[in-house]
């Protein structure tokens, strides 16, 4: 990992940027071209007082504080991972709002390692590289479905409070290993953060977040024992809905962190669909994109390996499923 870190001089304001830095780390006596710098931004690896910043025609400003890292062999990574994102995934790109079918295994934001391609620089690549995106909420690298971004910071806001005051209804699908005991029951649990050693959320009696998800059943395969849960977090805490079924015994079906004592009895073809990503599945969203408009509902389609598993275990025949 390469680092360097600038501070914009009286009269190095006013340029861009990829320009701007493409000059300082020259004078480094570093090489770094302007296509794997831009790549650099792309992948949240420049910060800007301590920010990252995505946009490299953003004006740098006398006195800003500017690190960059970035790893030859993460960027390189990078071109090894297609999310070919079309129209399609666009469910909304209205009000400042944009609604993205996200697929499973991309993630939500930027992490320390930059081969990891995440939301922004692929929608950028669909939507136009100028374009701003701002993330309102998050789903985990493979959980795919409905994801909520905003293309200026007033809406960022506007959507932001919508979620802290619980005025969005989300509706996940899950598919799970066993059959809950009622069809319709409530989990409320107290929650850890995410450790940072494990990466694990756990259930706690004391210094936890409370944490609440609605459940119903809409269908069961007996011969697989799996089912398939409509969920309905009404908080929306890391990795709530996967450690509130794995604490009911109904871990999610190919969980690798939530799922480890699920039961190895699938097929070997259901296995090897589940090998890929877990099925989690942001299905619906209601919310109000806008202060003047009306309440809107978005649905996502299921994505083809859990298309292909819930239509192999047979759990959309006969599923009351609204």
């Amino acid at each position: 990992m390469k680092s360097f870190q600038f501070v914009v001089m009286p009269d190095e304001g006013g340029a861009r940027l990829d320009q701007y830095l493409s000059a300082r780390i020259a004078k480094e006596g570093a090489e770094l071209s302007r296509r794997k710098l831009r790549a650099a931004i792309d992948a949240g690896g420049v910060y800007v007082n301590g920010k990252r910043v995505r946009i490299a025609s953003r004006e740098v400003v006398r006195g800003d504080k500017i690190r960059v890292e970035y790893s030859e062999e993460a960027l390189k990574a990078i071109k090894r991972q297609e999310f070919n994102l079309t129209a399609k995934d666009i469910l909304l790109d209205e009000n400042g709002v944009v609604a993205l079918d996200k697929p499973p295994g991309l993630a939500s934001q930027a992490t320390k390692d930059q081969s990891v391609l995440h939301v922004v620089p692929v929608l950028q690549a669909l939507l136009g590289k100028t374009r701003s995106f701002v993330l309102v909420h998050r789903l985990d690298k493979e959980t795919s479905g409905i994801l909520l971004l905003a293309t200026n910071n007033d809406r960022a806001t506007f959507l932001s409070g919508q979620f802290r005051a619980r005025h969005v209804q989300k509706t996940y699908w899950a598919v799970c290993h066993g059959r809950p005991k009622e069809e319709r029951f409530t989990e409320k649990a107290f929650l850890s953060e995410i450790d940072k050693k494990t990466g694990h959320v756990r259930v706690v009696r004391a210094g936890g977040r409370s944490a609440v998800t609605h459940f119903r059943l809409l269908a069961y395969d007996k011969a697989l024992n799996v089912c398939l849960l409509e969920c309905k977090p009404e908080t929306g805490r890391s990795h709530q809905i996967r450690v509130h079924l794995e604490h009911n015994g109904l871990p999610i079906v190919g969980d690798k962190r939530y799922g480890k004592a699920a039961p190895r009895t699938l097929p070997p073809e259901l296995l090897e669909l589940a090998s890929v990503h877990h099925f989690l599945h942001a299905r619906r969203l209601t919310f109000t994109p806008a202060p003047d408009a009306a309440p809107l509902t978005l649905e996502a389609p299921l994505p083809p390996r859990f298309t292909q598993f819930v239509a192999a275990a047979r759990l959309m025949e006969g599923a009351e499923i609204t």
